[in-house]
């Protein structure tokens, strides 16, 4: 099992430098200037398209989306690299079943438009729960959901395992049973951080986490696909995650 790291472009090169423990960086690319840092550094890379922060929601605005796409094309080349992981976008009010609709099918045509590599469509959440996404529905949380989007797409499948604790918890699901219901579609791709649900904790340390760690890195394991850490990035913190992980 390989477990990778993920870093934004804009991150200061000592996390570049200082990352050989990883197997790879997920590198999001604010802007093609700053990815020559992680250029100059032989290493395995893969990609994420900049998210819902930074105008991404093909629905709402797909030339914005799509030059976000292009832009993160143009960074799978330059670090050699042919994974890009990619959102699907938000509404500003509870998505009912038409707009559920019109989401998936906007996702599905941008991920049909990459000339270059293999998408992998990430799992969503029903509502934002962190400040930069309050106010914000997302869609893609379920596994009938995420079939379609797949199905329309012709794309893969990145299973966020936090996404999914999220949606457990407000959809009032078992998050064993979630899971698992999405490990049936196959995922080529993992994300992983620490949450806590009661104070809203988000993208921490997988050994502060509400998330039943032995149970996920069984899981992991048994997969056998790909590993990003989302979790702070300081180095000898992740440095154990990752450590932790592979044993």
């Amino acid at each position: 099992m390989q477990v990778g790291i993920k870093l934004w472009s804009s991150n200061p090169v000592k996390y570049v430098r200082d990352s050989d423990f990883a197997d790879f960086i997920e590198v999001l690319p604010r802007s093609e200037k700053s990815l020559e840092k992680f250029a100059r550094r032989p290493h395995n890379y893969t990609v994420h398209v900049p998210h819902e922060g930074f105008g991404f929601c093909p629905l709402l605005d797909m030339k914005k989306s799509k030059k976000l796409l292009e832009r993160t094309i143009k960074a799978a080349k330059k670090l050699k690299t042919e994974t890009l992981i990619m959102h699907t976008g938000y509404m500003r009010k509870a998505i009912d079943e038409k707009s559920m609709k019109d989401v998936i099918k906007s996702a599905a045509k941008l991920a049909r438009s990459a000339n270059y590599g293999r998408i992998l469509i990430e799992n969503g959440v029903p509502k934002g729960t962190i400040y930069v996404d309050k106010g914000r529905y997302y869609a893609c949380y379920s596994h009938e959901q995420m079939k379609e989007v797949l199905e329309l797409s012709g794309a893969g499948f990145c299973l966020d395992l936090e996404h999914a604790a999220i949606t457990a918890h407000q959809l009032g699901l078992n998050y064993r049973k979630h899971v698992a219901d999405l490990m049936r579609l196959k995922p080529e791709y993992f994300h992983l951080s620490g949450l806590r649900l009661a104070s809203g904790g988000h993208h921490i340390s997988i050994f502060d986490s509400d998330i039943d760690l032995s149970y996920v890195k069984s899981l992991l394991k048994k997969a056998g696909k790909p590993v990003c850490l989302e979790t702070p990035i300081g180095i000898a913190q992740r440095k154990k995650e990752v450590e932790f992980l592979k044993r």
